[in-house]
């Protein structure tokens, strides 16, 4: 009976200490360490979706974080607006 009792102890320990661990790892965040000021109106408009990330958080810096072409370019929030203008003003080229 000990046996059983020690055993099912034992297992949970090594459960616990697998999800723990398994869930640190994707905890570490990737933050923006310096911004660019001036992001190019090309890649304004080939930008697919950005992320806003904020010093409030794990990160030391607020920054926008564009995905453009499977790139990620940090840009200072002062890109934004001019971002959200030129893609409510974008119309798709008709092929």
């Amino acid at each position: 009976m000990e046996l059983k009792t020690t055993s099912c102890v034992l297992l949970l320990i090594c459960v616990t200490i697998i999800i723990l661990t398994s869930t640190e790892v994707d905890a570490i965040p990737s933050c923006c360490l310096r911004v660019s000021k001036y992001i190019r109106r090309e890649d304004l408009h080939s930008v697919s979706k950005y992320e806003i990330q904020h010093k409030s958080g794990v990160c030391e810096i607020d920054a926008v974080v564009l995905h453009i072409r499977k790139k990620l370019i940090c840009a200072d929030l002062r890109v934004l607006p001019r971002l959200k203008r030129l893609k409510k003003n974008h119309k798709p080229k008709r092929a």
